[in-house]
């Protein structure tokens, strides 16, 4: 009989489990949850806010530049396509 592939006894450690404890929250950590849990989505939805608001003014920024940089370039090949006087 070959004995050298048999498992390795368990951990007496990992046997161990600890009770439940369920205890129920006072009325005070119940509100100090939702308080806190209501300022977490506040700050997210600001933060979203923030974000689509400095994406929208790149987009602006962005616009703009190349608008101006279209005109210029209108403007270049307007005075270029005039004959000279």
């Amino acid at each position: 009989m070959n004995t050298s592939l048999t498992r390795a006894p368990q951990h007496t450690a990992s046997a161990l489990s600890f009770p439940a404890v369920e205890t129920r929250l006072g009325l005070l950590d119940r509100l100090s949850l939702r308080l806190g849990l209501w300022l977490l989505t506040r700050a997210a939805a600001r933060v979203g806010r923030l974000v689509h608001r400095t994406e929208r003014d790149d987009l602006a920024n962005r616009a703009a530049l190349e608008r101006s940089q279209r005109e210029a370039q209108w403007q270049r090949q307007a005075l270029l396509s005039r004959p000279p006087l």
